[in-house]
C-alpha cells in the first residue's frame, strides 16, 4: 500500500488529462454562472402616485432602474431591528398617498418606493409576513398544534421546537436576494450533478477493459488492490473536485456581482426558509447545502464507477448519469398523476424523500419528520450524509466484486 499516493496520482492524471473532464466542468460552471443571476421580470413603464396633499409625480422608469431599486433599496435598511416599529415605518407609507391610491404594482405603494423614497420598501415586502417575525415562537406553537401533529410524533415536535428556542430574536434586518438565489441555483445543479460526474468518471474501469490493459494489471497479486483502491478514490475526489469547481464558480459569481449583502442574515430572511428552526445564518445555510451536494457527488461518481467497471463501456456509464437526471425529472410527474395511494405504495413515496430533488436542496432545512439511526433522532441533513457515505461504500464494494471477477477471468 506504499504506493498507494503515486497510484492516485496516476489515476487522477489518467482522468483530468481528459478533454472531456475539463470541457464538461467548464460548461456546466459556464451554464450556471449564466444562470445564477437574479431574475427580474420588470418593464419599461410610466410610473403615476397622488401624495395625500394631492401632488402628483409622474415619471417614466426604465426596466434597469427598477432592477436597481430592486437591488439597492433593500440594502438602506440592512442592519435594523425587526421591532412594530421597523414595520409601522413601512406601514406608514399607505398615510402618505392619496385614499384614491389603488395599492398596485403600478400605482400606490410601490410607485412611491420607485418616485419618491425606496427606503421601505424591503419592509413593506414583508409586511403580510411581520408576525412570523415579531411573535415567531406563538405562530410555530400554532403550527406545531395544527398541523405538525398529523404527520410527526411528539417527540419530533419536541426537537424542532428545542431549535426554534435557540434562534436569536428579535430578527435583525438583511437584503437576502443574493443568498435566495444561491439556494434555487445550487437546488436546481443537484438536480444535473449526475451528468457531469459521468462525463468526468465514466471511463474509470471501462479504459481498462478497452485498452485490454487486465492482464497485465493483475499479473502482481500485490498490486491488485492498492490499484483498485487508487481508482476508487481517484473517483471520488474527481466527482467532488468537478462538483466543487462548478459550485466554486456559482457562488464566486454571485460574491462578484452582489457581494456579500444578505449572508450574515438569520436564514429565516431567505425566501422559502421561513418555516426553518434551525439557528443558522444564510451562509451557513449554503455551507450546509454545499456539503450536501459534494456528498451526493460522492454517491454518483461511486455508481457510474459500478457502472463503468461491471458494463466495461464508457458510453454505458455515460447513459447510466444520463438516466438518472431522466429519472429523478420524470419520477415525481408521473406519481403526481396517479395520486392514488393504492396505486402508489408508501414506499414508493418514502424513496422520494431520499432522492437528490428531495434533500439536495434548501427545502431539507425545514422541520421534516426525523429518521432513527440506532435509536438517534436524525433530521434530513444528517439523514442525507450518513445513507449518501453508506450508499456510496456499498457502491464501492460492488465495484470491488466486479474487479475480483476481473481479477479471475484476466479480461
Amino acid at each position: 500500500m506504499k504506493n498507494l499516493g503515486t497510484l492516485l496520482g496516476y489515476e487522477m492524471k489518467k482522468l483530468w488529462k481528459r478533454p472531456m473532464t475539463w470541457i464538461a466542468v467548464l460548461v456546466f460552471s459556464a451554464g450556471f454562472v449564466w444562470y445564477a443571476p437574479m431574475p427580474y421580470h420588470h418593464y419599461d413603464n410610466i410610473f403615476t402616485v397622488v401624495l395625500a396633499d394631492g401632488q402628483t409625480i409622474s415619471r417614466h422608469v426604465t426596466a434597469a432602474e427598477q432592477d436597481r431599486v430592486a437591488i439597492e433599496a433593500l440594502r438602506l435598511l440592512s442592519g435594523q431591528v425587526m421591532d412594530e416599529a421597523f414595520f409601522q415605518r413601512a406601514q406608514d407609507v399607505r398615510a402618505k398617498l392619496a385614499p384614491t391610491e389603488l395599492d398596485t404594482n403600478l400605482t400606490g405603494a410601490y410607485a412611491y418606493f420607485q418616485l419618491v423614497d425606496p427606503t421601505y420598501l424591503g419592509a413593506y415586502q414583508l409586511l403580510t409576513i411581520q408576525n412570523r417575525y415579531l411573535h415567531r415562537m406563538d405562530r410555530v406553537a400554532e403550527d406545531a398544534e395544527s398541523h405538525w401533529k398529523a404527520y410527526m410524533t411528539d417527540e419530533e415536535i419536541a426537537y424542532w421546537l428545542d431549535r426554534e428556542a435557540q434562534i436569536e430574536q428579535p430578527f435583525i434586518y438583511e437584503p437576502t436576494d443574493a443568498p435566495n438565489r444561491l439556494f434555487d441555483v445550487l437546488g436546481t445543479m443537484g438536480i444535473f450533478i449526475p451528468v457531469l460526474v459521468a462525463l468526468c468518471v465514466c471511463d474509470l474501469f471501462a479504459q481498462e477493459r478497452r485498452a485490454r490493459t487486465y492482464p497485465q494489471i493483475f499479473t502482481s497479486k500485490q498490486g491488485r488492490k492498492c490499484l483498485f483502491l487508487a481508482k476508487i478514490l481517484a473517483g471520488g475526489v474527481s466527482s467532488m473536485l468537478a462538483v466543487a469547481m462548478a459550485v466554486g464558480a456559482v457562488i464566486s459569481s454571485s460574491l462578484i456581482q452582489y457581494g456579500t449583502w444578505g449572508w450574515g442574515a438569520a436564514i429565516q430572511l431567505c425566501r422559502y426558509m421561513l418555516n426553518c428552526s434551525f439557528p443558522i445564518t444564510a451562509w451557513q445555510g449554503i455551507f450546509i447545502l454545499t456539503a450536501m451536494i459534494l456528498v451526493y457527488a460522492l454517491l454518483c461518481g461511486a455508481l457510474i464507477s459500478v457502472v463503468s467497471m461491471w458494463s466495461g463501456s464508457g458510453v454505458t456509464a455515460l447513459a447510466a448519469g444520463a438516466a438518472l437526471v431522466g429519472g429523478q425529472l420524470l419520477l415525481p410527474q408521473m406519481l403526481s398523476v396517479l395520486h392514488d395511494d393504492f396505486l402508489t405504495p408508501r414506499f414508493v413515496t418514502e424513496l422520494l424523500y431520499y432522492l437528490p430533488m428531495g434533500l439536495v436542496n434548501a427545502a431539507a432545512l425545514n422541520p421534516q419528520p426525523l429518521k432513527y439511526f440506532f435509536g438517534l433522532p436524525l433530521n434530513p441533513v444528517q439523514v442525507e450524509l450518513i445513507a449518501y457515505l453508506a450508499v456510496s461504500a456499498a457502491l464501492a464494494t460492488v465495484c470491488w466484486l466486479g474487479w475480483r471477477r476481473r481479477a479471475v477471468s484476466g479480461v
